[in-house]
């Protein structure tokens, strides 16, 4: 069974790199009529949610009077009728500067304290899977890896430039910046962007962490700030450093989600320092909590955790979804859940550990919440695998942590996701995923949130802010001058079918007591709206890059009373057929 679980977490990994008090949260009462509204052409258009394989199958055989043909059918180039699909009108913007039809998730955005006009979007770009073959459908603009960005100079009203960071110049290793952005404005004006890297022919050649930095030239109308094909580790906009990873052939460990954060207090010994934390897979399968400071200009990088230093996930012997945030005093607080044992899938505990300003001291970790089995605060719940009425991509158990960095409190919040109710097996799961625990598909799942009031030292019993209905994908916010706390998500509770996908924020001006819910987008997406995507299923966990891929997570941030919100989507029709870009809401927040 160990090998079974070391080989379900491996997997995991892998298909990663593609692509307060107790209170009751207070709804609003009203809410406008969902938007219930069908992207597909007739007859495909009467199967309401949640549009299964059989269902477009029986669709498409009305169609053609015939059973179609399952390869062809799933290739982009054969949309059933592709003059009749038009874009679909909603209050976001699409926040990409690409005519492809090849898709971009996992969005992660930063706004210039100092100037919030200066807004720097990032995101997984499949344009640089495709493009080479498909040149025709790319343009001029082929990219030199999967790490994209988009900027804006005026707020998020328009879109400024697109492109991606460069790869790092190595000279024992060829690796390409492969996704999984995180992204923060520094102190000085400008952005830092962590990535992956990864040789792009086989990872056994090499694979690490990398962060980039940007300079004025990013948000200068005169200067390109794409990456040259010739010179792929080159950018006028842009710096690119290597921070940890093997590139000595076979290497058989791996580096997954990257998330960041920056010293912002002006007394801090590490002031304008950026700490970046990840998942350090072994070839064991197991994995453990690594973290590195680098310094304001990137000149000097140090493992705090990991490499020669000791895991700070201790003996957990498989954590993920290390995500690191730094308070207004300079500390610094790293969480992560630990996903079971050898042999099965919980229990899951979800704890953090607090270290001053530089991150050498860090205290003994301390649960936040635990789920999944007896002896766990909720032993009903379990980890969220993938979604019995939902299409898009997921992983088990994402959180998010941050630090309220306004004058109002100190408090420390966290939010993840459980599945509360409805367990169904996937028939095309890998068997490997196949543990005894295993939960197989969640039915309807919850956001839950947790505090801190006295510096992570003791957490708050989880509450739950979400309806009942497939709820996914949270992520904190604090803005940085009001103090209020946004929690957004991906539901699908305006749908009755919870097939239909909104984003809602869950939002709170009194430090986490309570709450009030509002809907962002103002038309529900629909994650099957290309009939010939109806055979995502058969991709296997996480499908491929030309069907609905979600990723595993969006993100948001909030200052002066705005918040902003990217988040992926595929509301717009690209070369005849829906596909997901990245899309920003921006709005204002009342204080």
């Amino acid at each position: 069974m160990r090998q079974l679980n070391a080989s379900r977490i491996i997997i995991l990994a892998i298909l990663g790199l593609l692509l307060v008090p107790a209170f009751t949260p207070t709804i609003p009462p009203t809410h406008k009529p969902p938007v219930l509204v069908s992207y597909n052409p007739a007859p495909a258009n009467s199967f309401h949610a949640p549009l299964s394989s059989a269902a477009l199958i029986s669709a498409l055989i009305s169609i053609t009077g015939a059973t179609p043909n399952l390869q062809s059918i799933s290739a982009v180039s054969q949309s059933s009728n592709p003059s009749s699909l038009k874009t679909i009108q909603q209050n976001a913007l699409r926040f990409i500067n690409d005519s492809s039809y090849f898709p971009q998730s996992e969005t992660s955005i930063a706004v210039d304290p100092a100037n919030p006009d200066h807004i720097l979007g990032a995101y997984n770009d499949a344009k640089y899977f495709f493009c080479p073959y498909l040149p025709l459908d790319c343009g001029s603009n082929v990219p030199t890896s999967i790490s994209g960005f988009t900027t804006s100079t005026d707020g998020g009203n328009t879109v400024g430039k697109s492109s991606e960071i460069p790869n790092p110049d190595l000279t024992y290793a060829y690796l390409v910046a492969y996704g999984d952005p995180s992204v923060a404005p520094t102190v000085d004006g400008n952005f830092f962007y962590a990535s992956l890297a990864i040789n792009p022919f086989n990872r056994a050649f090499g694979n690490g962490v990398i962060i980039s930095k940007s300079n004025p030239d990013l948000f200068n109308p005169a200067i390109s700030c794409n990456t040259p094909a010739s010179n792929p580790t080159s950018n006028p906009c842009w710096k690119t450093v290597f921070i940890y990873g093997s590139a000595s052939f076979p290497v058989s460990s791996l580096e997954d989600k990257d998330r960041i954060s920056v010293d912002h207090n002006l007394s801090s010994p590490y002031y304008g320092s950026v700490y970046i934390g990840w998942d350090h897979f072994y070839n064991t399968g197991q994995s453990a909590s690594y973290l590195a400071r680098c310094d304001n200009n990137l000149a000097t990088c140090t493992m705090l955790s990991g490499g020669n230093q000791p895991a700070l996930s201790g003996t957990d012997q498989f954590a993920s979804w290390t995500t690191p945030t730094v308070d207004k005093n300079g500390n610094i607080h790293v969480a992560w859940c630990n996903f079971g044992t050898s042999t099965t899938f919980g229990p899951l505990n979800c704890r953090t550990t607090t270290s001053t300003p530089g991150g050498t001291n860090f205290t003994t970790p301390i649960n936040i919440l635990s789920y999944m089995g007896t002896g766990t605060d909720l032993p009903t719940d379990t980890v969220v695998l993938g979604w019995a009425t939902e299409q898009y991509r997921t992983a088990p158990g994402l959180i998010s942590i941050t630090a309220d960095p306004s004058p109002k409190t100190d408090n420390l919040y966290f939010t993840t996701t459980v599945c509360t109710a409805g367990h169904y097996y996937a028939p095309t799961r890998p068997a490997p995923l196949l543990a005894p625990d295993n939960p197989g598909d969640c039915g309807q799942s919850a956001i839950l949130l947790s505090k801190s009031t006295d510096n992570g030292q003791t957490w708050s019993n989880p509450t739950t802010l979400s309806h009942p209905a497939v709820n996914d994908q949270p992520y904190l916010t604090v803005d940085t001058q009001t103090g209020t706390l946004h929690i957004v998500y991906y539901t699908t509770q305006y749908d009755p079918f919870n097939h239909r996908i909104d984003v809602v924020t869950s939002t709170s001006n009194n430090a986490g007591r309570t709450f009030t819910q509002q809907r962002l987008t103002s038309v529900s997406n629909e994650p099957d709206s290309d009939p010939n995507m109806y055979n995502y299923l058969q991709g296997g966990f996480g499908g491929s890059f030309v069907l609905p891929q979600y990723g595993d997570y969006f993100e948001a941030t909030a200052t002066g009373g705005n918040l902003r919100v990217l988040f992926t989507a595929n509301y717009a029709v690209e070369a005849g057929t829906f596909q997901t870009d990245p899309f920003l809401i921006s709005i204002k927040q009342n204080s």
